[in-house]
């Protein structure tokens, strides 16, 4: 069995500027490292700040949960890139048992991550 071909990356990105949601780990590091390594400038939005690896990732803090934080951090963003012309929601969080096992509680804080926060990171994006 031969290993599979991919194509050799490309600089399709090269100019634009992405916002990267959840970008500190996981799934949304791998996202802005691969937009980086394809010629775009990233910013990363998280609660924490990502390791870069030299990708030359632009952090910044904030909670999507938050709406004054997104909103500021978003703005930070623009500023710094210069403008917006990719936004990534990542972000997002899982709930740990079954439905039965969580309260509503748990759920609400489940929507807020992840259907709100898109919400908001959009919103605050869009006149970028």
């Amino acid at each position: 069995m031969t290993a599979p071909q991919f194509p050799a990356p490309t600089a399709e990105f090269d100019g634009l500027a992405a916002l990267v949601t959840g970008g500190a780990s996981g799934i949304g590091l791998a996202t802005a490292r691969l937009l980086a390594g394809r010629g775009a400038r990233v910013a990363v939005l998280d609660r924490v700040t990502a390791d870069d690896d030299g990708a030359g990732l632009y952090p910044v803090l904030a909670d999507v949960t938050d709406d004054t934080a997104v909103r500021a951090a978003v703005a930070e963003a623009g500023r710094a890139l210069g403008r917006l012309d990719i936004v990534v929601n990542n972000a997002g969080i899982g709930a740990a048992g079954t439905v039965e096992d969580n309260d509503d509680a748990e759920w609400h804080r489940v929507l807020d991550v992840n259907v709100l926060g898109i919400v908001r990171t959009t919103r605050a994006a869009l006149p970028l």
